[in-house]
């Protein structure tokens, strides 16, 4: 299971359309073309100081002494990069006022849209005149026990 966090643009509703779900997980991209995937996300100042750092490292591991040094500073960013680059992302998110809404544990994408839809959904409107019943969820996706998500290394959201 992963943790999504689920932000909305600055100024929208809790169950706005435009939501985004940022998921907590290993990512392989960002692990195998870390400045890349960094600069694709538009971490700027990150993914250039990783193209940096990324250029020291190649040059030190031409010096036969330094290459095991160099090896594993290179298998540290990226590793560093592929666990917390999600979590710089909302980061980045939240700077630009969007807002937090929630942290959800699920299985995949559509099943934590599924469960924070059903978290925001109203069975009546102020008006009476349209009644939304929130999807029906999937067994897998019940809550179990009184555990709270998680997202990232650091404790940021106050999640453990």
């Amino acid at each position: 299971m992963a943790s999504y966090l689920v932000l909305t643009p600055p100024a929208a509703l809790r169950n706005d359309e435009d939501a985004r779900f940022i998921a907590d997980k290993f990512s392989w991209i960002a692990f195998l073309f870390p400045a890349v995937w960094l600069l694709f996300k538009r971490q700027w100042i990150a993914g250039i100081a990783v193209a940096i750092l990324q250029s020291i490292v190649t040059f030190l591991t031409s010096e036969p002494r330094a290459m095991l040094a160099g090896l594993l500073i290179e298998l540290a960013l990226r590793l560093l990069v592929a666990l917390e680059g999600p979590a710089l992302v909302a980061s980045g998110l939240e700077s630009s006022g969007w807002t937090l809404q929630s942290v959800v544990t699920a299985d995949d994408l559509t099943a934590a849209e599924m469960i924070y839809d059903h978290e925001t959904a109203t069975d009546v409107t102020a008006s009476g005149e349209a009644v939304w019943h929130p999807p029906a969820l999937p067994a897998t996706t019940a809550k179990s026990g009184g555990g709270r998500a998680a997202f990232g290394l650091f404790e940021k959201y106050g999640e453990r």
